[in-house]
């Protein structure tokens, strides 16, 4: 089963090298535009000082070195001789297999015997499977029986594996046991994901210009579905999209050798098709090698142009999107009005459910890992070996969950003839990114820990709970926030090729006319391809993230939005070392860890901040406040959530009613309602409008404060009970505030603190008429610090009153007190200045 040059003659050799240089001479001009939009996209986002950040809870481990040793053990291989021979396997970090002699060869440094990269692999265990992928790849041998796979009453266990690779010679492993074959498919799967996708998520200009020019170039042959080949590094990418071209020709002059004898068939194609693989990418080596040198040469020589006309280039490709909208946007959006918005919610439905089966599956399987550890190590003492303990929960395996996520392909098999994606793509990435979130959850465990373990005060059974629980409650908003951007890729990558499809008969031989709209010295920049695609994926993404949120907002899956979930301050009191300062952990400090905010304008008017809430209202309205109180009482079930992870307490409210009667006989009855709350410390705004005058020796400055509208703030207290004293005493204490169009005047009851509970007082009443007015909201609620020195209110004038009766209202009052620029303290009637108070800390 071993290659051989001498499969290929001369002749053979030169067809595909002819081949290739044809192709790649379409494939190159592609590519050199692609590389310098590549290059100019990277020189705009130095010049913003752009920077694509994925905001994480969860810390990550520094990738480790490509040497570094991920796996290694004696295994049965069956090597080119055909024979079972026992060799030493090493799996490095590089995500490559080295086959060794034996482990002293190893560790004598010699080189390996093969090095093996796993790029698109398929892994099986059962020689019906693997025969059944045989037969699909070899043509002219179906069901044909033979010794072309290691026969199984040869092998020296029960437990073998099937490594299926695309245009190479597969690789066959024994195991005597079910615990070593799964820990060999586990690291191995590891390889062949990372093999498959990492070089094409990164970054650089390489890479972005390499995708592109492989997506235009496969469009051009009409190709518009996804494809499941382009994996690896860009020669093995480029390699295999030739590849297909080549079959063909492969297979007709093989014909005459598949007359050979039965059981040489398999292994002669094979082995020609593996030589042809190699060809194909030395050649390509060399010639993408050349290209690559000499785009990279061209954009040094373009950069300085495109540092100093970068505002031109933007103008102009915004000026060419502009006259390609105009023509584009209506026919797109009929399309995915009519053909694609109907699909979107069954394929998130067919995505997302497997996908979330999968990472519940590794949420309960970190949480049991840690739980197990939490019961193991419940002493101090123990720490070395609870350092090794976590050190073995670094290799876990994920199989179950792999398997969860395999359900993809049967959930999806409809939608793929519908819309021609492959499956196999989504998958991988999935699949990388679980592991990636599941090693992230070790890491911030085994830092938690390790801090509590430096603490000999601190309780190391308690730590570890803390910190499980911590790291699950991060772990749901990395999975959740992980789990939208799947999906909203994935619902693009299905669904954008079918509209590209369907619009390229119209504006195939149209966009070539819009070349005229580009400088001619900007030509090399802009691309009018490019910027077509982009309008059209604009136009989609709109639909896929309205999608993506109502699934979120129906947290089916726990997708959680981004303005309902918070974490407590408990549960984030201390942030793992090395985080970034925009990492949420610091972000969602406690306020007492933050810089304080400058005093808020709102609490420099001199006021004094009042310490009960007072509603006064008409006997014959008590009963619209007795309604109203348990509407109060209700706070929507998303917030409560919200204040209950923040570490609230039990939100209630109490009224205590009772009757004061009035001195003046104009004036109707009132009730005086208290009312209680208990609840975070959340802040009262008090707005009082009246007339007055102020006095102040002469020569000394002062303002017309006193015909300003005026706020007054003070905190709730924690777990306030019922008011103490006289309620009609109460009433007495708070004076009547008259109401005006043009003038407003302070009203600061004097109350003893031992007395009354911490609160605020809203009196609102109008003189002439007797209307009390005494609507409400928790909107009004604001920070505020729980000290403030007394002041007294100057007398009220009377004069033509204005009903403040709504929130509204409130609010636009403390727009007004926003704006006035110079706040002078006020005066009391004999002249003298009120003491202001000093804020601490305002929170606004």
């Amino acid at each position: 089963m071993g290659t051989s040059s001498s499969l290929l003659d001369e002749n053979k050799s030169n067809y595909i090298k002819g081949q290739v240089d044809e192709k790649f001479k379409k494939f190159a001009p592609i590519y050199r535009k692609q590389y310098s939009l590549a290059y100019l996209s990277k020189i705009r986002d130095e010049l913003e000082q752009r920077k694509e950040e994925r905001t994480q809870y969860l810390k990550q481990r520094a990738p480790p070195e490509s040497g570094k040793v991920l796996y290694e053990e004696i295994v049965r291989y069956f090597d080119d001789g055909r024979k079972w021979k026992e060799r030493y396997i090493v799996i490095r970090a590089c995500f490559v297999l080295e086959c060794h002699e034996s482990y002293k060869a190893f560790m004598k440094g010699a080189p390996p015997l093969h090095r093996l990269i796993p790029t698109g692999g398929t892994i099986l265990t059962t020689e019906e499977k693997y025969m059944e992928m045989i037969d699909q790849a070899c043509p002219c041998t179906n069901n044909v029986q033979d010794d072309f796979a290691p026969r199984v009453t040869d092998m020296p266990g029960q437990f073998p594996v099937y490594l299926r690779l695309p245009y190479r010679q597969d690789s066959y492993f024994c195991f005597r046991d079910e615990n070593s074959q799964a820990e060999f498919i586990s690291v191995l799967s590891d390889c062949i994901r990372h093999q498959n996708k990492d070089f094409l998520k990164k970054k650089t200009c390489e890479v972005k210009a390499f995708l592109k020019a492989i997506q235009l170039y496969r469009q051009e042959n009409g190709q518009y579905e996804s494809w499941d080949m382009l994996i690896g590094s860009d020669v093995r990418g480029l390699a295999n999209l030739f590849m297909e071209d080549l079959m063909p020709y492969l297979e007709k002059e093989l014909q005459p050798c598949m007359n050979s004898r039965r059981g040489d068939k398999r292994r002669v194609w094979f082995a020609t098709v593996e030589a042809a693989y190699f060809l194909l990418q030395e050649h390509l080596l060399e010639r993408l090698t050349t290209l690559k040198e000499e785009c990279k040469n061209t954009a040094k020589q373009q950069e300085a142009l495109m540092r100093s006309d970068m505002d031109q280039i933007t103008s102009s490709r915004a000026f060419l999107e502009s006259k390609l909208k105009a023509v584009v946007t209506e026919p797109t959006t009929k399309y995915c009005t009519e053909q694609v918005q109907p699909y979107l919610p069954a394929i998130l439905e067919e995505v997302q459910g497997p996908i979330s089966l999968g990472f519940t599956e590794a949420r309960d399987l970190s949480e049991g890992m840690m739980e197990q550890l939490c019961q193991d190590f419940q002493d101090a003492e123990q720490a070395e070996e609870l350092r090794e303990a976590m050190f073995k929960m670094r290799r876990a395996n994920l199989q179950s969950c792999y398997e969860k996520l395999s359900g993809l392909a049967d959930h999806v098999q409809e939608l793929q003839q519908t819309f021609s994606y492959c499956i196999k793509g989504l998958a991988n990435s999935t699949e990388i990114d679980l592991k990636q979130l599941m090693e992230n959850v070790e890491y911030t465990f085994e830092l938690l820990v390790r801090k509590a373990l430096e603490d000999p005060s601190v309780s190391l059974t308690m730590a570890m709970q803390k910190a499980s629980n911590r790291v699950l409650k991060q772990f749901d908003y990395d999975s959740s926030t992980v789990r939208k951007r799947i999906f909203q890729e994935a619902l693009i990558d299905i669904t954008l090729p079918s509209i590209k499809k369907h619009l390229a008969p119209s504006f195939k031989e149209e966009l070539p006319k819009f070349e005229q709209h580009i400088f001619a010295d900007y030509s090399n920049f802009i691309s009018v391809e490019n910027v077509y695609e982009d309008i059209i994926q604009q136009i989609l993404e709109k639909d896929v993230s309205m999608v993506v949120k109502e699934a979120a907002s129906k947290k089916k899956y726990n997708l959680f939005t981004e303005s309902k979930y918070n974490f407590s301050v408990s549960s984030l009191s201390f942030t793992p070392p090395g985080s970034a300062p925009s990492s949420p952990g610091h972000l969602h400090t406690s306020p007492s860890q933050r810089t304080p905010l400058p005093p808020s304008p709102l609490l420099g008017n001199g006021m004094t901040a009042n310490k009960s809430v007072t509603v006064h209202l008409l006997k014959s309205e008590s009963s619209t406040l007795s309604q109203a109180l348990p509407a109060m009482e209700k706070i929507d079930e998303g917030e409560n959530k919200t204040l209950l992870e923040e570490g609230s307490d039990d939100v209630f409210a109490i009224a205590e009613t009772s009757t004061s009667n009035t001195s003046t006989e104009t004036k109707p009855e009132l009730i005086t309602t208290t009312i209680a709350m208990d609840v975070i410390p959340t802040p009262v705004i008090e707005v009082t409008e009246s007339a007055g005058t102020s006095s102040s020796p002469k020569g000394e400055l002062f303002s017309d404060f006193a015909n300003r509208p005026t706020v007054a703030i003070s905190p709730i207290c924690m777990k306030t009970s019922g008011f103490g004293g006289d309620p009609a005493e109460t009433e007495n204490n708070s004076e009547v505030a008259v109401l005006t169009d043009d003038q407003a005047q302070i009203k600061a009851p004097m109350r003893d603190e031992s007395t009354y509970p911490i609160a605020v007082c809203l009196s609102i009443e109008d003189v002439e008429a007797g209307d009390i007015y005494k609507e409400f909201t928790d909107e009004q609620i604001i920070d505020l610090p729980e000290k403030a020195s007394e002041s007294q209110s100057s007398p009220c004038l009377e004069d033509e009153t204005r009903p403040l009766g709504c929130v509204k209202e409130i609010r636009d009052l403390v727009m007004e007190v926003i704006e006035i620029e110079e706040v002078i303290q006020p005066c009391k009637d004999n002249g003298e200045k009120v003491q202001m108070f000093e804020e601490p800390e305002a929170i606004v």
